[in-house]
């Protein structure tokens, strides 16, 4: 039976998104309790060593790998614009100290964050992330899985996660060890995608249900949960956050990616720019989700 990794409840209902890797198939699946999305069966550990190959990190194109129209170093010099904001927020909590962050790709945000004054460090599950970090950045950076990653109960001052818990197989219990790992008042900092908050997702999910379709998708399974404002929030409280606060951001029009059908890109694209406005101004249908939690 289905148990849904945020709230461990077995009342779920399909979601209506499928993939399919390595000869297998994933079902979305959507708690009927707490409306949590995630993918069933979780992926094995033989399955996440294949996603995240160096292939990952080096294939040009929308359909593989970091799965922006570039590879992932291109990608993550372009999405160098966000530094400042993501860590703007996270200085009005914890404004110097030691940072460290988990899945830090190829070094780019933890570069900056130690040009912002903190003292950082981090892990990464790719070897060729690793070695980019040590070797570009001079980075203190260990190779390995946060699952394997024995706790260093309160010794950090600032965790953070970016484009990471979206594809842990067991998001609430990481995030319970993260919180394990910062002092008191330490601030654990979630990035994630919120491809269902949008209006696109918004309008493609109701559309499909009413037609009783799904979707498959063309990446492999990377995201194996889907995040909205309302499930990022209630996974902080829930791993034992005394404060949780969820920001909702949006990428400029000219930033998103875009896949599937023409008539699939035009929606996308036209629905963007009012998505644009209304979360600039009102704070809503983010695509994007930045995720507080201060123990």
């Amino acid at each position: 039976m289905t148990t849904c990794p945020l709230c461990q409840q077995a009342v779920t209902r399909d979601f209506p998104i499928t993939y399919e890797f390595n000869n297998k198939q994933y079902q979305a699946k959507q708690c009927s309790r707490c409306t949590f999305v995630f993918l069933d069966p979780r992926l094995t550990a033989d399955e996440l060593r294949l996603l995240y190959s160096d292939q990952y990190f080096l294939h040009d194109g929308a359909d593989s790998g970091a799965h922006s129209a570039s590879d992932y170093e291109t990608a993550a010099i372009k999405g160098s614009v966000k530094f400042p904001e993501i860590l703007g927020w996270i200085r009005r909590f914890k404004p110097s100290g030691d940072f460290f962050e988990i899945g830090c790709g190829m070094g780019y945000f933890l570069d900056y964050a130690r040009k912002q004054g903190y003292t950082v460090s981090g892990i990464e599950y790719a070897e060729l992330g690793v070695r980019t970090c040590r070797e570009k950045f001079g980075l203190d950076v260990r190779r390995g899985s946060f699952e394997e990653l024995a706790p260093e109960p309160g010794r950090y001052d600032v965790i953070f996660m970016g484009d990471v818990l979206e594809h842990l197989i067991q998001p609430l219990e990481m995030l319970t060890k993260a919180h394990s790992m910062v002092k008191a008042s330490g601030v654990v900092a979630l990035e994630v995608p919120s491809m269902f908050n949008s209006l696109t997702g918004r309008c493609a999910t109701a559309g499909m249900r009413l037609l009783g379709t799904k979707k498959k998708m063309t990446l492999p399974p990377y995201h194996v949960n889907e995040f909205t404002p309302k499930t990022l929030r209630a996974i902080i409280e829930r791993a034992g956050f005394r404060e949780a606060l969820v920001i909702q951001r949006i990428k400029p029009p000219s930033a998103i990616t875009l896949r599937g059908s023409g008539f699939e890109k035009a929606v996308k694209k036209i629905l963007h720019y009012p998505n644009y406005g209304l979360t600039k101004s009102l704070g809503v249908f983010g695509d994007r989700l930045l995720g507080i939690g201060i123990k």
